[in-house]
């Protein structure tokens, strides 16, 4: 995030987003290093101010995944994606391959990367079917975060996960790479197991 806004963030908007939230449970999940991927699930455009809440100490290496084509207010505004340094994605101009190679890059610079594996916010009170795209990041053997959000009595309840780590499916992928029917198959199976710890951290019922 640019100097300027993780400024902003630490004194003016944190303190307000802490002001709507009931408690943040599983602080101790949070690993010490960077490199991470966070999974939450997602409500609505406010997450990435209760995301950054719950990882505060880590502002300045969070990067958010944001589509350009799913601009529906301010929150979602081309300046604000540009102050958080947002990885912006173009769904309908850049091909999936695209996409994942230059969230690659952000990874390998040692970044935190947050992405929703619902793919679009959805208030409902049952998860969308998880996106197989965050497991294309996952063959980088990089561990995932996963975050359930909720609403609690006054605000939002926060629920972040143990890390989950994928050594053995990612060894399943490598070996399925010339099936491109095994190789999918894998893929929707570890972003299911995803989607499942979500469920529990969510308290939002996942159904395929």
């Amino acid at each position: 995030m640019k100097p300027i806004f993780v400024f902003l963030l630490r004194y003016l908007f944190l303190p307000i987003t802490s002001l709507f939230i009931d408690k943040i449970e599983g602080e101790e999940n949070i690993p010490e290093g960077n490199n991470f991927i966070v999974a939450p699930n997602h409500l609505n455009g406010r997450d990435h101010f209760f995301i950054a809440c719950a990882l505060k100490k880590k502002l300045k290496d969070i990067r958010f995944v944001g589509a350009m084509d799913s601009f529906k207010t301010f929150l979602q505004s081309s300046f604000l994606y540009y102050l958080a340094d947002t990885i912006t994605i173009h769904r309908k101009k850049e091909s999936r391959e695209e996409i994942v190679a230059k969230i690659i890059k952000k990874i390998r610079k040692n970044k935190i990367i947050v992405i929703y594996p619902e793919g679009d916010s959805n208030p409902k009170n049952k998860l969308l079917k998880g996106k197989t795209g965050i497991t294309e990041l996952i063959k980088q053997k990089i561990p995932v975060l996963p975050i359930g959000l909720r609403i609690g009595k006054k605000g939002r309840i926060i629920t972040i996960g143990k890390l989950m780590n994928f050594s053995q499916e990612i060894e399943k992928l490598e070996k399925a790479t010339e099936n491109q029917e095994d190789y999918h198959l894998i893929l929707r199976e570890i972003t299911d197991k995803i989607m499942r710890q979500l469920s529990v951290l969510s308290q939002k019922p996942y159904l395929l």
